[in-house]
């Protein structure tokens, strides 16, 4: 693996985040091949494109993993894909199209990684990624070792996959047949609606709290009244309440205190207890 020192908030959608000094590429899983030589930290986070994630300002003392292992193996007789965990899936979605298989549509306007999409069973449009997963193989930070597992193997629901402790290296899926004049129009309708309904500023990270079973986050923020509300650099979207837009020199505490309080919000004024989509990484004590 390569060991970069990089700034954290180059590596995420909305730029935040302090430095960091260990900072590991993987371009190939052979590279774990001599992974004791970096097993020296008290923590590890395993990143894709950084679509969900704020790192706090300060220094992340543990090490960064970042999979740049990206390919896309199809065989033409079984539908069935083999899928770099780096692999990015608006390019998924483009080959799909391009193989005329369907339900991967919804992928398009998705700026993450095939691994970060397993990794929170990432959806929309009533589409979720582990619905099109067979198996992956991951190397297991506690023994060292790769492995792999099926679906069934594992627990997993709306915006989450219990795989903790693992890093995906690769993903199996099937897609089924589909007519390409209707992938060609979903696309063409998926693009437009996101157009439509949320914010195209640079700086954010798509929703920042998950739906629950009987409600919907953004309707519930803009019911309180939310819609544009501001702390520091970043406020509540007044196009899409769930989009949280930070200014170009925002920090990501300003974000964490905004996230707080809109969750404090909702639950005085609804009892509901919002949940994060969004990740925070580090120390926002401060």
């Amino acid at each position: 693996m390569i060991n970069q020192k990089v700034l954290l908030k180059n590596e995420t959608t909305y730029r935040f985040g302090g430095m960091c000094k260990n900072f590991f590429l993987l371009d190939d899983k052979k590279d774990l091949d001599n992974f004791d030589e970096y097993d020296n930290f008290d923590e590890y986070f395993i990143l894709g494109k950084g679509s969900n994630v704020a790192f706090s300002e300060n220094e992340f003392d543990g090490a960064v993993i970042q999979s740049k292992i990206n390919y896309i193996n199809f065989d033409n007789k079984t539908n069935k894909l083999e899928l770099g965990s780096g692999t990015y899936l608006p390019d998924l979605s483009r080959f799909l199209k391009s193989k005329n298989l369907c339900d991967g549509e919804f992928l398009l306007g998705i700026p993450g990684t095939v691994g970060g999409a397993l990794s929170m069973n990432a959806g929309c449009y009533g589409y979720e990624f582990l619905d099109y997963v067979e198996a992956f193989e991951y190397f297991d930070l506690k023994s060292k070792k790769i492995k792999t597992i099926n679906k069934s193997q594992i627990n997993y629901g709306y915006r989450f996959t219990d795989i903790d402790d693992s890093i995906i290296l690769s993903v199996t899926m099937i897609f089924p047949d589909g007519d390409p004049e209707k992938i060609r129009k979903n696309m063409k309708e998926f693009t437009n609606h996101r157009k439509n309904t949320q914010p195209s500023a640079l700086y954010n990270a798509g929703s920042v709290f998950k739906n629950g079973e009987d409600y919907f986050a953004a309707e519930l923020i803009e019911n309180a009244g939310l819609k544009g509300y501001k702390i520091d650099g970043v406020r509540v979207s007044e196009k899409h309440s769930n989009f949280f837009i930070a200014d170009k020199d925002a920090k990501s505490s300003d974000l964490y205190k905004l996230v707080n309080f809109v969750k404090d919000s909702i639950f005085d004024k609804y009892d509901v207890m919002l949940q994060e989509e969004i990740i925070f990484v580090g120390d926002f004590s401060w």
